[in-house]
């Protein structure tokens, strides 16, 4: 399970939302929704291009999508 609130919190910071996620990485609104709810896993490639496009650090990027 992703943190989600850590997530949506650096999101809203950057003035982005899944729509812009999702374009992101390639993905339809409904997966990238089930990816924020936990339902399916990101891929270390969709991960990556979040961090970077987020300007995540590397321990946010624990905290949000590694810790369990």
């Amino acid at each position: 399970m992703i943190n989600r609130n850590l997530l949506d919190s650096k999101m809203a910071l950057k003035g982005k939302n899944q729509n812009h996620i999702a374009k992101l990485i390639g993905k339809t609104i409904g997966t990238t929704n089930l990816k924020f709810n936990g339902k399916v896993k990101f891929t270390f490639e969709e991960i990556k291009q979040i961090k970077d496009y987020l300007n995540l650090t590397n321990d946010e990027v624990v905290e949000i999508f590694i810790n369990e």
